[in-house]
């Protein structure tokens, strides 16, 4: 062994690297240390030695690794995924397939601007399989009340309503009257001292138009936006409509708290008429996606029925607390609390009748001999 020893410093060149891996082999024969894994060469004395990489601990691990000139992979750590929501699905407006309608149809009149022809849309699918009324609109997309250039809504809306079975108007306005102006000398500017009275007198003048015509009139609120500025202006505008809306045969839909979050705040998803979330809301952050125009028209609807009572052709007098109450046989009064036939009244009653005198004076019937009333003693 020391001669070995000696001759491997002799290869070596009298190294003393040479030396110290002579000196480790020797040891590890000398041991009888057993390797078992990736053989590692030494050459010396002009043979090949292999030795074996023990299981488990090796002491000489690091040691053969300086003569390995490959390294080993390192392992790569599997990408962390985490769990996202999935969004909600966007709803594509159908093709709306209506049953024939009857040719004296209720007309359901839509006045508005693009949302409002969105809740015509809304509410057209939903009464698509009543006969008996269908939709109509009177729609200026980008208009509203305020603006130098506005639309004559009054007029418009009389023509319509004059030309047609109409038999409720619903309007939805004020998205594009952010920002306009009145007209004055000067033009009065949004909201400053002036505007909003202003502004009133329109909202209430087209009521009074409709109610001259004796239809009933649902008024539907401007939605929150997921702009804070933006809130305040539609909030402002949602109080004058409120005000107008004060007769009995006006209603103001307010669906205001309808589009927030539970916790109070603007969301673009939330549930759809049958329950299931969806992106209710454009993606501009102010209009609405198909199925928001549907939830619009499930609580206009709503209203409809209060005031109508049903759509069997006319309106009802009488249920509007109960959404519910659906007429099957039509139309059973006038629109308003005139009872039909007008002023015509029956034949006074005949104070003399036996019938008058126990109802009204509380008298005795005559007495029916053997009749299961006959007290008296025979």
């Amino acid at each position: 062994m020391l001669r070995t020893f000696l001759d491997g410093k002799k290869i070596w060149g009298g190294s003393r690297i040479g030396c110290h891996l002579l000196l480790v082999w020797a040891l590890a024969v000398m041991l009888g240390v057993s390797f078992v894994g990736r053989p590692v060469l030494a050459e010396g004395m002009g043979q090949s030695f292999q030795v074996a990489q023990a299981e488990g601990f090796n002491p000489f691990k690091s040691f053969f690794k300086m003569f390995q000139n490959k390294k080993e992979p390192k392992k790569q750590q599997a990408p962390r995924t985490t769990r996202k929501r999935a969004p909600a699905a966007v709803q594509a407006a159908p093709k709306i397939e209506e049953l024939p309608k009857n040719p004296d149809a209720g007309v359901i009149l839509v006045v508005g601007d693009e949302m409002a022809k969105g809740l015509a849309e809304g509410l057209r699918h939903s009464l698509a399989n009543q006969p008996a009324v269908r939709v109509d609109m009177l729609i200026h997309e980008r208009r509203g009340l305020a603006g130098l250039e506005a639309p004559n809504w009054e007029a418009d809306v009389l023509s319509r309503a004059r030309g047609a079975s109409v038999e409720a108007v619903v309007v939805m306005l004020g998205s594009r009257d952010r920002g306009e102006s009145l007209p004055g000398d000067p033009p009065v500017a949004f909201l400053n001292d002036g505007w909003s009275s202003a502004y009133l007198k329109k909202v209430q003048g087209l009521v009074r138009v409709v109610r001259r015509e004796r239809l009933p009139i649902v008024w539907v609120s401007l939605p929150p936006t997921g702009a804070k500025n933006r809130n305040d202006d539609f909030l402002e505008l949602n109080s004058l409509f409120r005000r107008a809306a004060e007769d009995r045969r006006t209603r103001f839909v307010d669906i205001w708290d309808i589009f927030l979050s539970e916790q109070g705040t603007y969301s673009s998803y939330g549930p759809d008429v049958d329950g299931k979330r969806r992106k209710l809301r454009s993606d501009d952050r102010i209009g609405f996606t198909w199925a928001g125009n549907q939830k619009v028209a499930f609580f206009v609807e709503r209203e409809l029925l209060r005031l109508l009572g049903g759509y069997g052709g006319l309106a009802f007098e009488g249920v509007e607390d109960d959404p519910n109450f659906i007429v099957l046989t039509g139309r059973t009064t006038s629109p308003e609390a005139e009872l039909l036939g007008g002023d015509a009244r029956i034949q006074d009653p005949d104070k003399g009748s036996a019938t008058y005198g126990f109802l009204v004076r509380g008298e005795n019937l005559p007495r029916v001999p053997g009749r299961v009333d006959d007290t008296q003693l025979q």
